[in-house]
């Protein structure tokens, strides 16, 4: 019976948002991936956001027909959902006077409604971009793979696992009738599906490592006073350099990848590379809980990345805090999540992530029973390369025991997946300023209800 009625409830909101899209007909530009998803959002419409009317959207198949709607959950409640069902006929004209709307459209398993084809029912991109792929939600792909899956070693089921989200993923430029399509070439699961799938009718451009992109990659700067990133644009006689700066954000490198879609974005909208980076350096902002920078006690430095968390993030921000403790000669302190959502995969990845830390940091903090079972035997082998492990069951008594033993002058990185883990409250017993408790993620009264 719940499942008849929310699919009833789903298509509800697709038939208005679909009808609202009609007539107002602005240009969709759809951003799909496994990484980076939110962030690049945020970049396109920071860029946009200054030249043309611009909205954005996302990420589900609620988030996105309601976006379009104008609506967003305040406590997920029967009440709430059907208030905004009610009030969904009469939300059509939110979209009025957009020109660009930018929707994050992110899958969670191969079946509707929460894959890339049901999203395609509800809206199609004109400009299309498709960052990466990896394992998350790999749980939810095990079923596609084919009954003799026991003959397969670990690596050879994650390898099927990842093609299987990477057909689904790139659907969103193979599928999707759109005009331009934005892939990354140096992820090749990726540029598989785009190079063999895509129609001709759409326009392809490239972003990645090879001089032959579109946009390729210049030199990336980044300390605690902030990131800079370069890119050198092909045209049609010449390639042009472009450097944008953050000073307020400590980035890792693989943020290259979402300006340089970004760019192209904007760049097809008809801006000229000076306004691009002028919009990208005034107006973007990170989202809550993705590489945020707060003081800490003790004097510490705090990047906060515990929105979510996969083996290719954690990999990502592992890499970045090496090159700062290099610079800094600060200790690196990491409190590290379970990965959730990873199905059988769940121990290759746990002891690839376990394995890429060691070397790095100095004071590991554990939290989960993922990362007890798979990630601290890994480090415990080589427990002299470390200055402390410690484990716990809940991210409060992380905190607790970080308020009173934190060391002085760290660099602290906080990363793990939302599902039950929650590193955020942790971080929030050992911010030096408490107003910034306010600056992170899941801090509204549903999540405080979900703790």
């Amino acid at each position: 019976m719940k499942r008849l009625l929310t699919s009833r409830a789903l298509s509800y909101l697709r038939f208005f948002a679909k009808k609202a899209l009609a007539k107002h007909q602005p240009t969709v530009i759809g951003v799909a991936g496994s990484v980076g998803k939110s962030s690049t959002r945020n970049a396109i419409e920071a860029i946009l956001k200054d030249h043309f009317p611009t909205k954005s959207v996302g990420n589900s198949e609620t988030g996105i027909p309601l976006g379009i709607l104008g609506m967003k959950p305040e406590n997920y409640t029967k009440l709430d959902w059907a208030k905004m069902l009610l009030k969904s006929p009469f939300n059509l004209n939110f979209l009025q006077g957009t020109k660009y709307l930018i929707a994050e459209m992110g899958i969670d398993e191969p079946d509707p409604p929460k894959n890339m084809g049901y999203l395609l029912t509800i809206l199609k991109p004109h400009i299309a971009v498709s960052l990466n792929v990896s394992a998350t939600h790999s749980l939810q792909f095990d079923k596609t793979l084919s009954d003799n899956r026991n003959a397969l070693s670990e690596e050879e089921r994650l390898k099927l696992i990842i093609q299987k989200i990477a057909e689904e993923d790139t659907k969103i430029i193979t599928k999707s009738q759109c005009a331009i399509g934005i892939y990354n070439t140096d992820d090749e699961y990726v540029s598989e599906q785009i190079k063999s799938k895509t129609p001709t009718s759409t326009k392809l451009l490239s972003f990645g490592t090879k001089n032959s992109c579109d946009i390729s990659y210049g030199l990336y700067k980044v300390s605690l006073k902030g990131t800079s990133f370069a890119f050198y644009v092909k045209t049609e006689d010449k390639r042009e350099e472009v450097t944008v700066n953050f000073p307020r954000f400590i980035l890792p490198r693989e943020y290259r990848e979402v300006f340089a879609a970004a760019i192209l974005v904007g760049l097809q909208t008809g801006l000229t590379l000076e306004q691009i980076k002028a919009s990208l350096e005034k107006n973007y902002v990170l989202p809550k809980g993705r590489s945020s920078l707060f003081s800490g006690i003790n004097n510490t430095m705090i990047i906060d990345s515990t929105y979510n968390a996969s083996k290719a993030s954690i990999s990502t921000f592992l890499d970045l805090v090496d090159t700062l403790k290099k610079e800094t000669d600060r200790p690196v302190t990491l409190l590290l999540g379970d990965m959730r959502e990873l199905g059988e995969e769940s121990k290759i990845e746990h002891e690839e992530v376990a394995v890429k830390l060691i070397g790095i940091v100095d004071y590991l903090y554990l939290v989960g029973p993922l990362t007890r079972e798979y990630v601290l035997p890994v480090v415990q082998l080589n427990e002299s390369l470390f200055k402390e492990i410690r484990w716990f069951d809940t991210s409060i008594r992380a905190g607790e025991f970080m308020k009173e033993n934190l060391v002085k002058n760290s660099i602290v990185l906080a990363k793990g997946s939302q599902n039950t883990i929650f590193l955020e409250e942790a971080v929030k017993q050992i911010l030096a300023d408490k107003n910034d408790r306010k600056n992170l993620c899941r801090q509204e009264e549903f999540w405080k209800k979900e703790k």
